[in-house]
């Protein structure tokens, strides 16, 4: 793999976003193939659950936009399509796996980064990390079932407030509003994960798998709908040349304020 880390340990998998081909381990195509791919192996060995994480003090900054922008100058109707078609299967990946998954949140967790976590199982954050989803500052829709499990989670007010207008949560706040499962400090947070991990790994794994799916089992289809229309809306804004020029105008506010 070029853009993840993955290391097969004793009764789990562990996946690190570690990207080369983006900055601060954001997600395009290539990115998302990759997990795909890796989560696909895990969910056919004998690996009882994974740990998702990543290298770096950055977790996820959600899509590689600088990517996207480069190509959809050349065809923005047939890139657009491409682009929400990558982001549909890498969510549906999330949503049909069987197994457990538990995610370590290191530092910022953004965009598709941040709507991801409660598609996973068990959301553990690092005291430093924060989370947000800017998307109308992006010009863009919200993503990864967000637009269903945020108001599950949170209730429809603070939903609205992170989709509408970006509001950043730190991992307390985070913690409080149900996103995440419990904060630990910077200096302990990875051997704190790995204890916990391995008390999970030493579990029965159909028990696991069966837990899992109790506590799914009516979520399936909404969630499979939910980023369906998702992937509809953002083809059609990306595919427009209103949503083309909001993507700009963000890029060019981050490059004058770099």
């Amino acid at each position: 793999y070029r853009d993840i880390v993955v290391r097969k340990q004793d009764g789990f998998t562990h996946i690190l976003l570690s990207t080369k081909s983006s900055e601060n381990n954001s997600l395009n195509p290539e990115v998302m193939k990759e997990v795909q791919s890796a989560l696909s192996t895990a969910a056919a060995d004998d690996s009882k659950l994974v740990l998702l994480s990543a290298v770096g003090s950055v977790f996820c900054c959600g899509l590689d936009f600088i990517y996207f922008i480069r190509r959809l100058t050349d065809d923005r109707k047939r890139e657009s399509t491409k682009m929400a078609d990558a982001i549909r299967n890498f969510v549906n990946t999330f949503i049909q796996f069987k197994k457990p998954i538990i995610v370590a949140v290191n530092g910022p967790a953004i965009g598709l980064g941040a709507s991801i976590l409660p598609l996973c199982d068990v959301v553990w954050a690092n005291e430093k990390a924060w989370f947000q989803t800017p998307y109308t500052t992006f010009g863009q829709s919200p993503d990864g079932c967000s637009t269903v499990m945020f108001p599950k989670i949170m209730g429809g007010a603070s939903a609205n407030e992170m989709l509408f207008s970006g509001r950043k949560l730190t991992a307390q706040e985070a913690c409080g509003k149900g996103l995440v499962s419990q904060v630990f400090w910077p200096g302990t947070f990875t051997q704190e994960v790995m204890v916990r991990i391995k008390e999970l790994a030493s579990c029965n794994p159909v028990v696991l798998e069966e837990s899992k799916a109790l506590v799914r089992c009516n979520m399936k289809m909404e969630l499979e709908q939910a980023n369906e229309r998702e992937c509809e809306v953002l083809k059609k804004i990306w595919g427009s040349a209103q949503g083309m020029d909001s993507m700009l105008k963000y890029l060019q506010r981050k490059i004058d304020e770099f």
